[in-house]
């Protein structure tokens, strides 16, 4: 069932508004990401900080200046473990996220097909996809960092940073190719992004594995770029607008306190079931997928 992108959007709603519950697979996440972050925070602080602790009778006695003053040596010391604890902690949190999107998109799939959807749905759909998801996330990474090659030019040039610092003027030009080489990182990074903006979406409602997801995603923003182009940009302009609301109240302290916390819930319970649902369905939609029918929806309370 081909949809023009308007009735994508207007149907997609229609869905959302009848499932909220596709909302839980983001709470989830977000609260065991913070458990997981405060666990591993815990853990490095123990790992590192522990045996010198233990040799001051007094820990209570230090002033919180004596107390960074004693931290920072000894996480300078032990770089290597919190560079390797740092990565292990990303790791476990990208996978949480992957399993959670792939629940979330496997809900929104459910839901565009007949309407309603249950946690059932969730788990079924992140434990069948959560491993090929979790993998082609990794994948899309390493093709973005590929774009570190942009500023080698400049880093080559400003290998000699003392020489560079005392004369000042001698910056300049490394500093512009830097900077220009970083501009161009980030545009790369963004073009990466909106090819593969359907990756998710694709691996899971077709079960793929990673390279097959990563081929289907491209072949579908080359068959339908101007849709995915203008989802892509209705999905950052939600994204912009609400951070530019939350800009507006901070102005007022306590309107803006409020707001913060009111823009993390919105965020967390509606934007981004939203625009789950909104993508899931227009990969459904170009893609022969069934879809239910607005009289088949009314049916259900």
């Amino acid at each position: 069932m081909h949809e023009d992108l308007g009735r994508v959007l207007n149907k997609g709603f229609g869905t959302w508004k009848r499932n909220l519950g596709i909302a839980v697979p983001f709470i989830f996440n977000m609260l065991l990401s913070m458990l997981v972050f405060v666990i591993g925070f815990i853990l490095l602080s123990f790992i590192v900080l522990a045996p010198s602790v233990s040799e001051i009778a007094d820990p209570s006695s230090l002033s919180p200046e004596e107390t960074m003053e004693m931290i920072m040596p000894l996480f300078n010391d032990s770089i290597g473990i919190v560079i390797a604890f740092g990565i292990l902690t990303m790791l476990v949190l990208a996978f949480i996220q992957a399993y959670f999107t792939a629940g979330a998109v496997g809900m929104a799939k459910v839901a565009s097909e007949t309407g309603h959807t249950t946690l059932s749905d969730m788990f079924r759909y992140g434990n069948d996809n959560v491993i090929s998801l979790f993998l082609a996330k990794i994948m899309v990474f390493l093709i973005s960092f590929a774009g570190v090659i942009f500023i080698v030019p400049g880093a080559l040039i400003t290998d000699d940073l003392g020489a560079l610092m005392s004369n000042p003027e001698n910056a300049v030009v490394p500093g512009a190719m830097l900077l220009f080489g970083f501009l161009l990182w980030v545009i790369y990074a963004v073009i990466v992004g909106l090819i593969l903006s359907p990756l998710e979406f694709c691996l899971v409602v077709d079960r793929l594995d990673p390279m097959s997801g990563l081929k289907r995603a491209y072949g579908f923003f080359m068959g339908n770029k101007l849709d995915v182009l203008l989802l892509f940009l209705v999905m950052i302009s939600i994204s912009v607008l609400n951070n530019l609301l939350s800009e507006a109240m901070s102005v007022i302290e306590a309107v803006g306190a409020v707001w913060a916390f009111a823009s993390f819930i919105l965020s967390i319970a509606v934007i981004q079931p939203l625009i789950t649902v909104w993508w899931t369905r227009l990969y459904m939609s170009r893609s022969g997928k069934e879809l239910y029918d607005i009289s088949e929806l009314l049916e259900y309370p």
